[in-house]
């Protein structure tokens, strides 16, 4: 049925929406919808278009021409296979649909919708079917040799066509890992292979959950959640049915998060019975050098304190009369004799305290004049100096010890996901994850723009951006959402935990006083500085607000 298997070959991500605006020199093409996503009974017959977009400033003609394609690998790529016009079989979905193959013009600066039909026949087998329309500036070309594209600017809008019939939908993680499971940072890579073992394409959605060895939350990676593009085909000729899926995850650094994380992953799939499947995998995060250094000095510690001990002890013994010579020798031959005669002695472990006390009272009391006390003092300090440096060794290792708890039980910090493909990075940070995650909860009405507020048209067009320097995660996606309930138009999002402060700041630009002015009165007053060109910020927005830990969300 197919003449040439490899005739064109794409590397098309399905995880992320492709970007199908190929430009060469000034000339731009582009398509809308990239993705058609349709269910279907036998024998039924569908109509839809494609727009063409063409923003150059001058005409284009273009052609449409109808392909399958077929998985490749288990990357997301795929491989374009043209029909066999001479021994199709009409079997596959490329020969079902039906769209012009004239030459199209689109007027400088114009779309033009592109119509075109899906007739299924009545012996379709069931389950996933896949087809492309190309839209290319020049037409395929087809010869008895071979079908073949030339070289032309081409777009993509990509159909996926799932038949009604005996439909297995049956999918599962094959592997979750990470590249390196020793870090000396909180930055890892993420591996996700999903197998689809049904007949349909799989759309696995979910989230990869990441905690510290106190189980508090480092990191969340959504899987697919505001996607179209995540699909996993079943088997075919060209795939065995799994996909894989790559992140990385870099956490906000914190000495109190060293140790073991936990990374888990859950996810959902199927459209006619929604199904389930999970799996863990652990990683270490360990700053060798930091630990390495914290080990030697507690090593000294540990030495130190055993000396002050036996200083300590010594001390003791001589209280008791007995010289630490005789009284080695009187361990070593009658441990119960000694435990008896000290006993007799009166000398417990507190005695030297309680003598030091003492003793410092009878010095204190002989004393006449401030001056006289606070040298009594002095000489009393540094005739023990080292019992008072063993004191506050001990409590300097016990606050250590209570911030290094506290903080590793902080339940939030701030984050940055990669998600990863062949060809592309996409990155998102922890306040848009979490945007995302109060948009999706929201009511309908606090998102939407509040008509009595009394903002201009062209303040609800301006862009704001959003920097989160507060050291607490999440305020500024609380204030992004109350700003776009207010009117406004939040355009960059970001987290900086690096430097953190206590006043909001509002920097805006010439021009923009008014607004500024605004948006401080929504944020409690928040400070207001003008731009004047020698603030850090480097983004080109005319209003960049600096959230400090000051800020009052509603």
């Amino acid at each position: 049925m197919i003449r040439n298997f490899s005739v064109v070959i794409a590397s098309f991500l399905f995880f992320f929406a492709p970007n199908l605006i190929f430009a060469q020199e000034s000339l731009t093409l582009s398509v809308s919808p990239t993705l058609f996503d349709m269910s279907a009974e036998k024998g039924q017959a569908w109509q839809s278009n494609v727009k063409v977009i063409n923003v150059n400033n001058y005409d284009l003609t273009v052609y449409a021409s109808v392909v399958n394609f077929v998985p490749r690998g288990e990357g997301g790529e795929v491989g374009f296979v043209p029909i066999d016009s001479e021994n199709g079989d009409n079997s596959t979905l490329a020969e079902w649909i039906t769209i012009t193959s004239e030459p199209i013009i689109i007027p400088s600066e114009k779309t033009v919708e592109v119509p075109f039909s899906i007739k299924v026949p009545d012996d379709a087998s069931p389950g996933g079917h896949y087809a492309a329309i190309l839209i290319g500036t020049k037409p395929l070309q087809d010869d008895k040799k071979q079908t073949k594209v030339q070289t032309s600017q081409m777009v993509t809008s990509l159909i996926f066509t799932r038949i009604a019939g005996d439909i297995i939908e049956l999918g599962d993680i094959r592997e979750f890992r990470t590249t390196e499971t020793l870090l000396s940072r909180p930055e890892a890579t993420f591996e996700l292979r999903f197998e689809n073992k049904g007949n349909v394409f799989l759309q696995p959605q979910g989230e990869i959950k990441i905690t510290n060895m106190w189980g508090e939350e480092r990191g969340i990676i959504p899987i697919n959640q505001n996607s179209q593009y995540g699909k996993v085909p079943q088997k075919t000729g060209g795939s065995d049915g799994i996909r894989k899926f790559t992140f990385t995850w870099k956490g906000e650094w914190s000495i109190a998060d060293i140790g073991r994380y936990t990374a888990t992953v859950a996810l959902g799939y199927g459209t006619d019975n929604r199904q389930f499947t999970s799996a863990k995998t652990t990683f270490w995060v360990i700053p060798f050098k930091l630990v390495f250094g914290v080990l030697f000095g507690l090593i000294i510690f540990g030495f130190l304190v055993t000396w002050l001990i036996r200083l300590y002890v010594r001390k003791m013994l001589t209280m008791a009369g007995l010289d630490i010579a005789d009284y080695q020798a009187l361990k070593a031959k009658e441990k119960k004799l000694t435990s008896k005669y000290l006993n007799k002695s009166g000398i417990k472990f507190h005695t030297p305290v309680k003598v030091g006390i003492l003793d410092l009272k009878e010095q204190l009391s002989t004393s006449r004049s401030y001056a006289e006390y606070l040298k009594t003092a002095w000489n009393f300090s540094v005739k023990n100096r080292l019992f008072f440096l063993g004191i506050i060794l001990i409590i300097a290792f016990m606050i250590v010890i209570v911030w290094y708890v506290t903080n590793a039980n902080t339940s939030h910090r701030a984050f940055e996901v990669t998600y990863i493909n062949s060809d592309s990075k996409v990155s998102v940070n922890s306040e848009e994850i979490i945007y995302n995650e109060l948009k999706n909860s929201a009511e309908e009405d606090l998102i939407k723009t509040d008509t009595n507020n009394d903002i201009s048209s062209t303040t609800a067009s301006l862009n704001i951006a959003l920097v989160n320097r507060s050291g607490i995660p999440g305020v500024g996606a609380e204030v992004k959402l109350k700003l776009e309930k207010a009117g406004y138009k939040v355009s960059e999002l970001e987290a900086d935990f690096t430097s953190t402060q206590k006043r909001t700041v509002i920097i805006y630009q010439e021009d923009y006083d008014t607004d500024a002015l605004k948006i401080s009165a929504d944020l409690s007053n928040a400070l207001i500085s003008l731009n004047d060109g020698t603030n850090e910020d480097k983004m080109e927005e005319p209003i960049i607000i600096y959230l400090g830990s000051d800020i009052v969300t509603e």
